[in-house]
This record gives C-alpha cells, structure tokens and sequence, in this order.
C-alpha cells in the first residue's frame, strides 16, 4: 500500500509540473522548512543569517512552513521575509486536489534556489515540494534514513545541486543548523543560542498565579505518553516543597493526558489547554519557575526563554535533540530509564542503538528519578 501511495505521489508531483508555461526566472529564493515545532525553534535563529547573505543580495525571500507553528513564524520571522504560505501536512498527504495545488504553486513560482535545511529529509513532503520548483539549484542536507523506506533509498541521487554532509553522529541539531547555515552562506555564523527576543513576546491575557510551574503531559505521539498519575505524582512535590500553583498546557487534542492528570492532581490547578497560542505559551513558560514534559516541542519552546526543564525522555535520538550542549541552555535536564542511562555511557552503544527513535516506555521512567533532579537542581 505505502509503495502505491508513493507511486500516486510522483505522478501528482509530474502533473503539477506540466501545462501552462511559468513566467521567466526570477531572482527569487524559497526556503522549505515544514517538520515540527522543535525542528523549527532549534533552526529559526540561522533565518536572518541565510537571508542577510552576500551571495543572495537583490533576491526576494519566500517561506514554506507547517501551519502549525505559523504564529511563532508571523511573531519573529515574519519581517524578513518577502511572501509566506504554509501546509497542511494531513491535507497534503490525503488530499490529492490539495497536494497538486501546493506543488503546482511552488512549480509557477519558478525561484532559482531552493534552500532545505532539514536533516530528516522526506520523499513525500519536504523533497516533493524541492523537486516541484525545478530550480536550478537546490541546496540541502545529505540526509538520514531514518523516513525513507529501503525500497526508495538513493531516490535523491539527482536531486539536489549541492549538499552538506558531516560524518559525525550524534550531533546537537542545533549545532548541524550552524554548520548547515555556514555551508550555505560562506561565513561564520554568529549564532550561539536558540534564544528568542523577548521584546517580541505577547503580553499573558489570562489571570496566572504568581509562581507556577507548567506541566506539558500530552503529545502529538501516543509512544511518548507518560502516565498521568507520574506526572501528578511531581506535580505534588513541587506544590508541597515550593507552594507553587500546578498549570497544565497543551493542545485541544491533548486533552485525554490532560484530564487525567486533572483528575489525579488533588491541589489546585489551571487548565490553560487550547487557550493559549504558541506565543503565549512563551510567555507563560518565560516566567515559569520549571517545566515537566516528555520529549516533545514544549522542551525546546522553554530553552527559547530560559526556562528551566525537567524532560522525560527515553534514549530516542540521543544527542540530537537532548541533552542540550550547557553553552546553548544549561538548565534542561532530561531524565531517562535507568536501564537506558547506563547504555548511554556507552558511545559505542549509543552509535548502534540510539541514533534514530528507540521503543522503550517512557514509564520506564519512575517518577521518583523526576523529583530527584528536581530537587538537586532547586537545592543548588
């Protein structure tokens, strides 16, 4: 099935190029960026240095995104660039009419350059769109095999002009974005943090309590689930130790995790889920004293303000996600199966097994292990 689905999407992706004539090339750059709120917070400060190039002076920038982090993009990034439009990935990968218009749209656009800067490249989303636009060059990152079936390998062999490649795994994303950017640009990048500007930060609308700490119990990913009773089980020490109020965020379809953690969580507590847009979740964990989530966007939103994070993770991608290198965010802290943190000192160990996504529970993770770091760190 999926290798018909494939076939449908090439023959999608070759209709949207025929037809009418596009009008003559222009001086017109795209950048395609359309993976998840992480990938994007640990990307978005190298934008400015791509665009303020030398070698792309006199050209017009446009912008690929994924609708679902568009309000952080129109609150930061948005002024840099010159046109933006933004994909539904569900409609994209079930809606063929949807799928043809997207890609028909970045064929007519017809740019010179289009820029990929993502390591976990895709046949089916990011790569199609590259392969529409027909530009003349193409720049991206020799990518991972982690998405792409073994019946597709080497299905880019042609399709890019240029590509970054660097041996060494694992690497911090963050610092792959750097080196990325400086293969792109030519120059040394002057980028050493994820920090946003907090002048740009909306005020909080909402009544919040003075100190508060932030739970974030859901995810877009059923496997990275923690139980909710671990979670109220923190949440528990950290009122009865500090006295700070408990405010549970995420999205409307988080709401399953959320209600349970309400239901075990016996002490006050505001539900601020769906009631905030990313921004506003900025501003929220900005004046957070902590965050306790699993391995999930709220992590890296956090590190973009300062907050402190006590993550749950599981070994998944070790090093390229988490932990953070401390000269980037020196106050997250991510917690694993004590099992997994012992093959971790393994380096040898970690290449083999944890360089792509591992199946191990995050509920191997006690509970007890969160409140100890806790603990440790507030003792300081």
């Amino acid at each position: 099935m999926n290798r018909l689905k494939g076939i449908l999407y090439t023959i999608i992706g070759w209709l949207a190029c025929l037809g009418w004539r596009r009008s003559a090339a222009t001086k017109r750059i795209l950048i395609v960026r359309i993976d998840e709120i992480g990938d994007y917070m640990l990307w978005r400060p190298f934008l400015h240095e791509i665009i303020t190039a030398d070698q792309y002076r006199g050209y017009e920038f446009h912008f690929c995104g994924n609708k679902s982090w568009k309000s952080l993009f129109d609150t930061f990034d948005a002024d840099i660039i010159t046109q933006s439009f933004w994909m539904d990935k569900i409609r994209f990968k079930k809606e063929m009419s949807y799928r043809y218009r997207f890609l028909r749209n970045c064929y007519q656009q017809h740019y010179a350059v289009v820029i990929n800067p993502t390591f976990s490249r895709d046949k089916r989303y990011d790569d199609s769109i590259v392969k529409a636009t027909r530009a003349a060059e193409k720049i991206g990152m020799k990518a991972n095999t982690e998405s792409i079936q073994p019946y597709e390998l080497g299905y880019d062999a042609h399709l890019y002009t240029r590509l970054f490649d660097h041996p060494e795994k694992p690497l911090f994303e963050f610092i792959r974005n750097r080196m990325f950017t400086e293969f792109v640009t030519g120059q040394p990048s002057q980028i050493g943090n994820i920090k946003i500007d907090s002048k740009r930060l909306p005020t909080i609308s909402f009544t919040i309590p003075e100190k508060y700490f932030v739970v974030f119990p859901g995810s877009r990913s059923a496997t990275r689930i923690w139980p909710a009773e671990n979670f109220a089980r923190v949440a528990q020490y950290l009122f009865e130790q500090y006295g700070w109020t408990a405010i549970v965020a995420g999205t409307k379809t988080d709401a399953l995790y959320i209600d349970a953690f309400c239901n075990q969580y016996p002490n006050p507590v505001s539900n601020l889920a769906g009631k905030t847009s990313l921004p506003e979740m900025l501003s929220l964990l900005k004046n957070a004293q902590c965050l306790v989530s699993v391995d999930t966007g709220s992590v890296h939103l956090a590190a973009a303000v300062g907050c402190t994070v006590f993550g749950i993770f599981n070994g998944s991608q070790y090093k390229r996600f988490a932990p953070y290198p401390k000269e980037i965010a020196g106050n997250i802290y991510p917690i694993y199966p004590d099992d997994v943190e012992l093959e971790l000192q393994n380096n040898n160990l970690v290449k083999q097994k944890y360089e792509f996504v591992v199946r191990v529970p995050y509920a191997s993770v006690k509970a007890e292990k969160v409140i100890l770091a806790i603990y440790q760190h507030f003792a300081q």
